[in-house]
């Protein structure tokens, strides 16, 4: 099989029904884990308003709401930790391992924030408790996306990477409106006393449930042809793979266009789905059911567009879609805020929509490439670590930043201008990294033809 210094693809596998069904669990076990990661991950920033009031309680609303975004950026510190953790296991024992304890330890940890009693029961140890669960969440969201994203790429068709690589950012979306849904729908059921009380917590409690659904259907499917390729290699070769090493000495060039990739990307979405909610209520005064509407609209725009970029990339190449989608985003983000400003639910939700289209194209790339960047034996590891360093940095401390500025200048559009500034980042990565990747200039690596050719 001939091999080409850019990107490394099997040949076409001949479509078969098993290999049809095949892919179809792959992307069901992929997609639906990564659902309830972040069904459970995005309830925390919903309800953000809410669980400052009872975790640290204060005179000012502001100070509360920033110390629950503290807590949230905390998490996030444990991510590149969850990443190389569940990176080498990954690429030591399979993605299907890794990813399946993964959707165990986001579910418990989750739960655990539901059942935690409040600061007027337990004094300190109530956001002692809080800091425990958001970190385990943080662990456990280190080794999920970059292990969904192999999984399912992997098992892509050629030509269709970057639609299979769409799955992530989709799913992702999907678990996010349900947990929206499920906190709308308490919304509306529930008085609001009652909402702040109490009923806060059902949303977290259902974590335990799709934890378990996420696991079965992740214990039914097989793994995947590149992985098997790289055991069926080592025991060949009779070699035990060290990929923290191995990623560390071969790779780090590439880890560096991730790390820059995922910082936008980080920040871009971390702005879409963690601090919407609490910004539109808080700064613009909608209520909890009319900011959850918008949000729930703009992640629908985000989930709608996130197919029709992977199609777009697959066709068009991923360093044009990657520059231009940074462009759009430094034009269209002062006006899209503007937009919210307003204070009208009607140019609110046409605002947050356009910018959730862009950052859907920036979301779907960043898969595509955590996979197409490295060999099958050192992916999770190397797109695990530096995806969620990136994510660590800027990710983690996007709502905290963003509700600082607002706080500090009066401004609600100054998130849009931070923004702006990693758009640049973006184009200055697209440019200087992945376009230069895609024309064949990064790739050196003998043993990813050598892996290749057995698939």
């Amino acid at each position: 099989m001939s091999v080409t210094t850019g990107p490394s693809q099997p040949q076409p596998a001949k479509e078969t029904p098993q290999l049809r069904d095949t892919r179809r669990k792959a992307i069901m076990a992929g997609g639906i884990g990564n659902f309830v990661e972040w069904f459970d991950f995005a309830l925390y920033a919903q309800f953000a308003t809410i669980i400052g009031f009872h975790f640290f309680p204060s005179d000012d609303p502001t100070a509360s709401l920033l110390a629950t975004f503290a807590i949230f950026a905390v998490g996030f510190l444990a991510r590149p930790i969850g990443g190389l953790l569940f990176g080498q296991y990954g690429d030591r024992k399979g993605r299907k391992a890794a990813l399946s304890a993964a959707v165990i330890l986001m579910s418990a940890a989750t739960l655990g924030i539901g059942l935690t009693p409040t600061f007027a029961t337990i004094g300190v140890m109530a956001p002692v408790l809080l800091l425990a669960w958001r970190i385990l969440q943080g662990l456990s969201a280190g080794g999920e996306y970059a292990g969904s994203g192999s999984f399912v790429v992997e098992h892509a068709p050629v030509g269709k990477r970057a639609l299979f690589a769409s799955i992530n950012p989709v799913s992702t979306a999907l678990g996010t409106i349900g947990g929206a849904l499920v906190g709308l729908a308490v919304t509306f059921i529930v008085p609001e006393q009652a909402l702040h009380d109490w009923a806060w917590r059902i949303p977290f409690i259902l974590a335990g449930p799709l934890g378990l659904v996420g696991l079965y259907l992740r214990s039914k499917v097989e793994e995947t042809p590149e992985f098997t390729a790289v055991l069926a290699a080592e025991e060949k070769n009779q070699e035990k793979s060290a990929p923290v090493v191995e990623a560390f000495r071969t790779a780090k060039a590439r880890m560096f266009v991730i790390f820059g990739w995922a910082a936008l990307n980080a920040v871009a979405f971390y702005i879409l789905t963690s601090y919407t909610v609490a910004y539109l209520t808080q700064r613009l005064g909608f209520s909890q059911a009319e900011a959850l509407t918008v949000y729930i609209v703009g992640l629908i725009a985000f989930t709608v567009a996130s197919p029709i970029a992977g199609i777009l990339i697959d066709k068009y190449g991923p360093a044009a879609v990657a520059t231009l989608s940074a462009v759009v985003l430094g034009v269209v983000v002062v006006p899209a805020f503007g937009l919210m400003e307003t204070g009208v639910i009607t140019s609110a939700i046409f605002g947050l929509s356009i910018y959730g289209v862009v950052v859907a194209v920036i979301a779907t790339l960043t898969p595509l490439l955590m996979v197409d960047l490295f060999p099958a034996r050192i992916r999770y590891t190397a797109s695990a670590v530096s995806y969620n360093l990136a994510y660590a940095v800027f990710g983690g401390t996007a709502p905290y930043l963003a509700t600082w500025m607002v706080s500090e200048t009066d401004n609600g559009a100054a998130p849009a201008y931070y923004l702006i500034v990693l758009s640049v980042l973006g184009v200055i990565v697209a440019l200087a990294g992945i376009r230069r990747y895609y024309r064949g200039n990064q790739i050196k690596d003998h043993e990813i033809a050598k892996v290749m050719a057995t698939v």
